[in-house]
């Protein structure tokens, strides 16, 4: 599947200043309308700052599952800064990174609700017994 019939398979949340796509629903995407998505063209305008894609991750709803977020390859510093300082947004919020694709002249970056952390068994494993 293509990023940009993943992209509208989600749903897409397309502003002035770049584009990102999310999805409201635990269910997948109905797959009848695949073949109408592959017809049709998106065009996506990717964050070209890193403000406008902070402030596009800070917008979106808490409880929302994943989303996708396309970011300008002029964004990809040598040192990764730009992209950490929108990542650390997402992570804030409850997000976290788990995948992208590379496009001609931008990224899409997929996040996801983080998953609950697990309990750990330090109590049953590190204490031994007593008699």
């Amino acid at each position: 599947m293509s990023s940009m019939a993943s992209m509208s398979a989600i749903g897409g949340l397309n502003g002035m200043e770049g584009g990102a796509s999310v999805n409201f629903s635990a269910d997948p995407p109905e797959q009848a309308h695949a073949p109408a998505r592959n017809k049709c063209v998106t065009h996506v305008r990717p964050f070209t700052s890193v403000d406008a894609a902070v402030a596009a991750v800070e917008s979106l709803d808490r409880d929302l599952k994943k989303f996708e977020l396309a970011v300008a390859d002029s964004l990809q510093d040598y040192l990764g800064v730009q992209m950490a300082q929108i990542t650390d947004c997402a992570l804030a919020r409850g997000w976290e990174p788990v995948s992208f694709m590379q496009r001609d002249g931008f990224r899409v970056y997929r996040y996801e609700a983080m998953r609950s952390p697990r309990k750990s068994k330090k109590g049953a494993a590190g204490k031994t017994d007593r008699a």
